[in-house]
């Protein structure tokens, strides 16, 4: 008699486990978090016999993260800025960021006589690392610059 006790009590238990990691699996599925992603793109820029700026596509790096919120745009913008668009699988904009001219750069230096100083030097070819947060849907990513909307530099798919 003891025998029948133990067996239902083992049936029991061992029906009540089963039924706990199966709502323990399915709760968490539901509530998996997608993952974040920020992309790291290399170029390199540099002015051809004609002075226009050319590009020429390095390397791509995806990686789980967040890029911090505060993300400074320009909202005057000058001859030779970018435009960074990242493009649905039907080219339409989904995230775009504005970079300042890569082959202008401002230096702030101390003179002799102690005072700050600024100089802009413009350069013919340097590279050039954008890095964004890469939305889930983004199949291309398109340079422009700022000045011609129809002109793309560069479209790298992804």
């Amino acid at each position: 008699m003891k025998s029948i006790y133990i067996l239902l009590f083992l049936a029991l238990t061992s029906c009540t486990s089963l039924k706990k990691n199966t709502n323990s699996n399915s709760s968490t599925e539901e509530t998996k978090p997608t993952i974040s992603k920020v992309i790291f793109l290399n170029y390199k820029v540099y002015k051809n016999p004609h002075q226009n700026i050319e590009f020429s596509f390095i390397d791509k790096i995806i990686t789980e993260g967040n890029l911090k919120k505060n993300r400074y745009q320009e909202a005057n913008s000058n001859s030779g800025d970018l435009i960074c668009i990242q493009q649905d699988i039907n080219s339409i904009a989904i995230d775009s960021i504005q970079i300042e001219n890569p082959l202008i750069k401002n230096f702030e230096y101390a003179d002799d006589s102690g005072k700050l100083n600024r100089k802009t030097i413009e350069l013919d070819s340097t590279t050039l690392s954008i890095r964004m947060d890469l939305k889930p849907q983004t199949k291309f990513i398109t340079l422009k610059l700022l000045s011609e909307t129809n002109n793309s530099l560069l479209k790298i798919q992804l």
